[in-house]
């Protein structure tokens, strides 16, 4: 296996968003290209910080990193109106298969804690 482009991260090391409070209704929001979590201001860093807002069905801690985009979309914020949706492989303790999450900086929605996790609880 290759070396990885991006390096892993851990979620502790990132400030959560506040806002991520409630359970998606949708089974696919995050989880999907096609419904990704819009965290807005084309902020890289919004995006750790919306995972440091999540953890494991137990509160595991997660490690990510970024896999890759998919999955243009249009947008007024992206490049020539069009923007794409950044991939994270998610990972924790006794994890059987890493969960991609589907993160988009360009555009901002309310965002939700997306289902396989938890919102992650700050002591």
């Amino acid at each position: 296996m290759g070396a990885l482009i991006n390096p892993i991260e851990s979620s502790s090391v990132y400030k959560p968003l506040k806002e991520v409070l409630e359970k998606a209704k949708d089974p696919e929001y995050a989880l999907t290209g096609e419904k990704p979590a819009r965290v807005g201001d084309q902020s890289i860093e919004n995006q750790r910080r919306f995972i440091a807002s999540l953890a494991g069905p137990n509160g595991e801690e997660l490690s990510f990193y970024r896999v890759g985009s998919c999955c243009p979309y249009p947008s007024e914020y992206g490049l020539l109106g069009m923007a794409l949706v950044d991939i994270f492989e998610v990972t924790y303790d006794n994890l059987e298969e890493p969960i991609l999450l589907y993160i988009s900086f360009y555009d901002k929605e309310k965002l939700y804690v997306p289902h396989g996790f938890t919102q992650r609880k700050i002591y």
